[in-house]
């Protein structure tokens, strides 16, 4: 839609939206019909509702049509025509956006209804970036990030910013604001009640919708290190502050965040397991609706197997967490590194969550087998083959 809608009032704008999908060519079988029918159905909803809870109701229902029916109906479809997606341009994302995630934690924390949609806007020079939605577990913390106002697919910038360096700690050169392509985001910047030494994840590959679409000027970003420390309370607002490229002034946000997962379980069991030279150390586990955390520490030489030898090695040390059937979470997230293993590991990982909370875990150290250019052994489909050491393995009761 465009600004003039918001000017109208409920009727005009439910007429409105019934005029631009009449007008749209679509063809024969289309989603023009099942539009029409749930905009009955949502004008019959408001109407009771404006007598069941007042006036402000009905008026919330009909500005989540306007932009719910154009932009989510029409876009699932997997048809829109020139006239239609003209129309939709400027039609912001209305609705949970994790869920669409490939992170069966991330979707199904948005699926249940464990993440906020603040919804928050900034626009600066004809950009527009809103806060979608946010996920905050406890240990874990998540949130979208949509563009408008720039027709590209792409979303993350591509210029480094300044004062960036490569390996050799040699600056990088950098183009000038003024000479950047308008409308690209650098890597977000939090705050959280005073401490920014947070590092995290940004991508733009947020999701499929259930057709198949690619979502689309969306972008998600997970603070991966540094978050759990800081024993953060249930509910807190965190500063977002965002770079646009082409553009001078940065976004800002205030975004509140709060905690919703209930029933999580947190231990330092401080327990260690070792075995040669090598040895680890587990100081926290987390199990939230959302996500299983492991902490611990290593050190020592990783064991290597007779298979581990001459042309091939072993990578640093990995851990998988079972429940006391076997049954195993998946790692959020792991990193390969193109050098040998060093002998002091300090781990922060997060996994997905376990169906139910288990009566305990075991944690199943392994190793990788790698080449002498630090590719990685695989197997027939192409997976990363796991070399497990069983004498390392611990098993931690879960006491609730």
């Amino acid at each position: 839609m465009n600004n003039k809608c918001s000017e109208l009032n409920e009727e005009e704008q439910m007429l409105q939206i019934r005029r631009t999908v009449k007008q749209s060519k679509m063809p024969q079988e289309s989603y023009a019909n099942q539009i029409m029918e749930r905009l009955d159905r949502m004008e019959n909803r408001s109407r009771r509702e404006h007598v069941q809870r007042g006036s402000w109701k009905k008026k919330t229902m009909v500005s989540m049509t306007s932009a719910a029916m154009l932009g989510v109906l029409v876009m699932g479809s997997g048809f829109v025509s020139p006239v239609m997606a003209d129309a939709l341009k400027n039609v912001p994302w209305i609705g949970n956006i994790f869920e669409y995630n490939a992170d069966s934690s991330l979707k199904q924390a948005s699926t249940i209804g464990l993440t906020t949609l603040p919804n928050l806007s900034v626009t600066k020079e004809g950009v527009t970036l809103s806060i979608k939605e946010v996920m905050y577990d406890g240990t874990r913390l998540a949130f979208a990030v949509e563009r408008q106002g720039i027709e590209d697919d792409k979303m993350i910038s591509f210029y480094p910013p300044e004062g960036a360096t490569d390996e050799n700690g040699d600056l990088i050169r950098t183009t000038p604001l003024e000479q950047q392509i308008k409308g690209y985001l650098s890597i977000p910047d939090i705050e959280i009640k005073g401490h920014n030494k947070f590092l995290g994840s940004f991508t733009d590959a947020v999701g499929k919708t259930s057709d198949g679409q690619v979502i689309q000027n969306m972008a998600m970003y997970e603070v991966t290190k540094g978050l759990t420390e800081r024993n953060l309370p249930e509910s807190f607002d965190m500063t977002v502050k965002l770079n646009v490229s082409g553009i001078q002034e940065r976004f800002e946000f205030v975004v509140p965040v709060k905690n919703l997962a209930k029933g999580s379980v947190v231990l330092h069991p401080n327990q260690t397991q070792s075995y040669g030279d090598f040895s680890y150390t587990v100081s926290q586990v987390d199990l939230t609706s959302v996500t299983t955390r492991l902490v611990l520490d290593s050190e020592g030489k990783v064991p290597e197997t007779p298979e581990q030898t001459g042309d091939l090695s072993a990578t640093k040390m990995y851990y998988d967490i079972v429940d006391q059937d076997g049954n195993q979470v998946q790692q959020n997230m792991i990193g390969y590194f193109n050098n040998s293993p060093g002998t002091k590991y300090h781990e922060d990982e997060t996994y997905q969550s376990f169906v139910k909370t288990p009566k305990s875990i075991t944690i199943k150290p392994y190793t990788l087998t790698v080449k002498k250019d630090w590719s990685v052994i695989s197997d027939s489909e192409g997976q990363s083959i796991k070399t497990y050491h069983k004498d390392l393995e611990m098993t931690i009761p879960i006491v609730q």
